[in-house]
């Protein structure tokens, strides 16, 4: 406890010393407080000192707009009793003018600027106020100061000076000469009334403006060096074109005057300008009409002389006296200075006659002649020159009498124009016409011209064998008239005729079905085009109209084919898609099987099952494979046919018997109704067995359960019809047409309960045709059932004996004699899983997976049947087949091709095999080669 009271006392020792110390700091603080308080109060007192000593109204505000305190020199401003400090600024009583000052301030206060304003005082005075704000150490703004300065003096001068400006202005202004001073920076200050007016602007906007500025830079630029030298002390006078900026491109005479103190500086400099455009102008055009008339008298005589026609000038009234151009004397064929007057003194030597319309014209027919005596133009008259030596020269003279200033005739002046060029050419260009025309009326096409109105104006040979209409029947009429266009037809015929009529198009193109006289109708193409005369009017419109009928059908056809082949594609899209489903479906119970199997621990039932459903999956593969195959076939045509004849009858119960299985699963009720007798056809029976089974199989599939199929055969008119109907779901009518195209159904949903590619009616149809029969298929809509109709001629003679078909078995399951098997394929699935099955029944078997493997092997084992795969990596099967010929021992074994196409694709190299298997190679197609 003793301790603890020891260490208490410490900490107040020592908290005592700390307040000691804290006590002395305080203190010395507090001393140089004081020191700063009386150098406060030392400086405001010089503060004071000063604002008392100022002659400037100054006036100081807080932050609130009170007043804190002015100068005595504000005092004067203020009226008795105007206020005193600490009152709100507004309610000092000013004499002043200043409506402005308190919100002025405020706007100082809150950190705005303001201009100094100038303010009257009621006693004439006019003062300068300025508003600064002042701010505390801290930056920021504690008050306003407001200053005024007594400005009285200069505003008085300025008025002064104002007065004497005035009364210049009004002196200047009256003057018409332009007026202006320029100080030495050149700028304007001063400028009288015309000068303003000159540029267009007011004469306040130009005083203080840069010279440049109202002058224009171009125009600046001209006379800155003689401003410079008027700046130089030395006056300058001048005309000169300027392109004023305000003004225009004038001329005048300006006149620059140093502007001078009394001590010789140059200040700036007066400016005198007057305008003297319009006398410099009429100068100017004088000087130019001058130049103008010599111009036109040395253009008139270069053109007497360079135009390409014969001039010729009468000096009298007979024109007895003619001079004439270069021109006219090579017309006439004479000397240039020679007088080629008719009724002039050299008359009779001049080498030519006039002749007009085939006689010839006296002296005072001639043109010349005429306008001289009567005083009257001649225009376009036609002459023809005979010359002594056989030539003759068409000429067009025009002629116009020469008047005084009286009004006169005192001569006459003529022209002529040599057309002779021009005339014969006019006469094979209408020879050439006449030729484009008989081409016209040969061509296939249709020359037809017509008016704005549609009323024709020429109708070729041609338009008469493509419409029918003769030339004076068509010309009589138009083309609305005719009935060329019928009723659908108007529209594009009125837009055509609106669009070149109003000049949207100078030529168009367009397809047209037309009527002929007769009523038929055939296609048209139309290429019009437009001629206008040089105004821009329509002249006529030329149409050539081209029968084109039997390149549309040709189009048409296309377009047919065009849209069936897209069909076509787009029915093999959808079969490819079918083709994915259908071959999944076999495969995925073949897959869960197998999967089955795999699992072990399998007993008699459980295999019974996976080999059925790998069994009937497998055949299921194997009909697809086939109907694929055989559409392939007969599409190529590569389908071959064992023709017999075969008992129809006999053929339908085999079918039955493929479909029965089926059927009974369903529930069907299957009526069947043959005639006793046998009905002979000739046909392949495995062909016809196939196509009953596909028509009984899609009755089947496509009948709802429980429901009814009649099979009958009937025997008539040298025709054996087998007919299929049952009560099933029926066709739309609309469907039927495309049911026999390749990879075709009818209407079917995503669920695809029934399956199927869309094969078995190709299939029916083609296989009926090739045994020369037809096929029908009737139905009255979805629910109503459905019937097929096989028809096929009947074969005369008696029904074939054997009663063997070809669903017989070929052999019995019992292995025979084992046999040396050679299997080469290059798929090692395809060898080992053949071997298994052929060691099975019985036989010894070798595999290979090349055609050198083949090859090598045959002289090694020595077998007895070679399966020889065709497709092999190295050397094909045909190949090997081939050198296998060549051996000796190649009668000791059979050699069969086994492929996944038909035997015509082996071609001529057929003959190399004993015999053609298909993939996949079934137990019954090896026992019956075996055996």
């Amino acid at each position: 406890m003793t301790r603890e009271r020891c260490s208490t006392d410490d900490e107040l020792k020592t908290a005592g010393a700390g307040r000691q110390v804290l006590n002395d700091e305080l203190t010395a603080m507090n001393a140089r407080l004081i020191d700063r308080v009386r150098e406060l109060e030392t400086t405001n007192e010089v503060l004071d000192a000063l604002l008392v000593g100022t002659e400037v109204p100054v006036l100081f505000v807080d932050p609130r707009l009170r007043v804190r305190r002015w100068t005595p020199a504000t005092e004067t401003l203020l009226r008795p009793g105007g206020g005193e400090p600490g009152c709100p600024l507004a309610d000092l009583g000013w004499r002043l003018e200043d409506a402005e000052l308190v919100d002025e301030v405020a706007m100082v206060l809150a950190g705005t600027p303001v201009v100094p304003r100038e303010v009257p005082g009621d006693g004439g005075q006019w003062f300068l106020r300025r508003i600064r704000p002042y701010r505390s150490g801290t930056g920021q703004i504690d008050g306003a100061i407001i200053t005024w300065t007594d400005i009285t003096a200069r505003k008085l001068t300025e008025a002064a000076q104002a007065d004497r400006d005035h009364a210049l202005s009004r002196l200047t202004d009256a003057l018409p000469v332009l007026i202006s001073q320029v100080d030495a920076s050149l700028r304007y200050r001063f400028n009288n009334a015309a000068y303003a007016r000159w540029f267009g602007l007011d004469p306040a906007e130009i005083r203080g403006r840069p010279v440049v500025d109202v002058l224009g830079e171009e125009a600046f630029a001209l006379v800155r060096p003689r401003m410079e030298q008027a700046l130089a002390g030395s006056a300058c006078r001048f005309d000169a074109w300027l392109p004023y900026q305000g003004a225009g491109t004038r001329c005048c005479q300006i006149e620059y005057i140093p502007d001078r103190r009394d001590n010789g500086t140059v200040d700036g400099f007066f400016v005198l300008v007057i305008d003297i455009t319009e006398r410099r102008r009429n100068a100017e055009e004088i000087a130019r009409l001058n130049a103008e008339n010599r111009a036109r008298a040395g253009e008139l005589r270069a053109v007497f002389e360079a135009a390409p026609v014969g001039i010729y000038i009468g000096r009298d009234l007979e024109c007895r006296n003619m001079d004439m151009n270069r021109a006219g004397a090579e017309i006439l064929r004479l000397p240039e200075h020679s007088n080629p007057s008719l009724s002039g003194p050299d008359a009779t030597a001049l080498p030519f006659r006039v002749f007009h319309a085939g006689r010839e014209l006296s002296t005072d027919e001639l043109p010349m002649q005429v306008a001289a005596r009567e005083g009257e133009l001649v225009h376009d008259f036609h002459e023809e020159l005979h010359f002594a030596d056989g030539e003759v020269r068409h000429l067009i003279a025009s002629a116009a009498p020469l008047r005084d200033e009286t009004g006169e005739v005192g001569g006459c002046v003529g022209i002529l124009a040599d057309v002779t060029r021009a005339t014969r050419a006019e006469r094979r260009y209408r020879e050439t016409l006449e030729r484009l025309k008989l081409h016209v009326d040969k061509s296939p096409v249709a020359s037809l011209e017509w008016a704005a109105d549609t009323s024709l104006l020429r109708w070729s040979t041609a338009a008469e064998r493509v419409f029918g209409w003769s030339e004076v029947e068509a010309l009589r009429g138009s083309l609305r008239g005719l009935g060329l266009f019928p009723d659908d037809e108007r529209e594009p015929f009125a837009d055509m005729i609106g669009a070149l009529v109003g000049g949207l198009v100078e030529h168009n193109q367009a397809l047209h079905l037309n009527r002929r006289k007769d009523g038929e109708t055939i296609w048209c193409e139309w290429h019009n085009s437009v001629l206008r005369d040089a105004d821009g009017r329509l002249v006529s419109v030329l149409s050539l109209a081209l029968d084109v009928s039997g390149q549309q059908a040709l189009q048409t056809s296309l377009r047919r084919q065009a849209e069936q082949l897209a069909e076509a594609d787009r029915r093999k899209d959808e079969f490819l898609s079918m083709l994915g489903h259908e071959l999944r479906n076999p495969l995925a119970p073949v897959r869960n099987a197998l999967d089955r199997l795999a699992l072990g621990e399998t007993d008699q039932t459980t295999l019974d099952w996976a080999l059925g459903v790998i069994d009937r999956q497998t055949h299921h593969l194997e009909r697809l494979v086939h109907d694929l195959l055989d559409v392939a076939r007969i599409t190529r045509g590569a389908i071959e046919l064992k023709m017999a004849r075969q008992d129809l009858g006999r053929l339908v119960r085999e079918a039955l018997e493929v479909v029965e299985c089926e059927a009974r699963a369903r529930g069907h009720a299957l009526a069947l109704d043959l005639p006793p007798g046998a009905v002979v056809v000739r046909g392949d029976a495995t062909r016809l067995v196939q196509v009953l089974s596909n028509v009984l199989h899609n009755a089947v599939k496509y009948t709802d359960r429980a429901g009814r199929i009649a099979v009958g055969l009937v025997e008539e008119d040298g025709v054996a019809r087998v007919t299929v109907a049952d009560d099933g779901r029926g066709i739309p009518p609309d469907s039927i047409p495309t049911l026999f195209e390749p990879f075709t159904q009818g209407p079917r949903s995503l669920a695809r309960v029934e399956g199927g590619l869309g094969l078995g009616l190709t299939l029916v149809k083609n296989l009926v045709g090739l045994h020369g029969g037809s096929v029908a298929l009737h139905s009255d809509g979805v629910g109503h059932g459905t019937r097929v109709t096989l028809t096929f001629p009947l074969d005369a003679g008696p029904a074939p004996e054997t009663d063997v078909g070809p669903g017989a078995a070929a052999g019995d399951d019992a292995p025979g004699e084992g046999r040396r098997v050679l299997i080469v394929d290059d798929s090692p699935d395809v060898v080992e899983a053949a071997s298994e099955l052929l060691r099975a029944l019985g036989h010894e078997v070798s595999g290979g997976a090349s055609g050198a493997e083949a090859l090598e092997a045959v002289s090694r084992v020595r077998p007895e049947l070679i399966l020889l795969d065709i497709g092999l990596p190295d050397i094909d099967g045909i190949e090997v087949a081939r050198r296998l010929a060549e051996r000796p021992e190649r009668r000791a074994f059979r050699l069969v091709a086994v492929s996944g196409y038909g035997v015509s694709s082996l071609g001529e190299e057929a003959a190399l095999f004993d015999a053609h298997l298909l993939k996949p190679v079934g137990v019954a197609d090896l026992k019956r080669l075996l055996e």
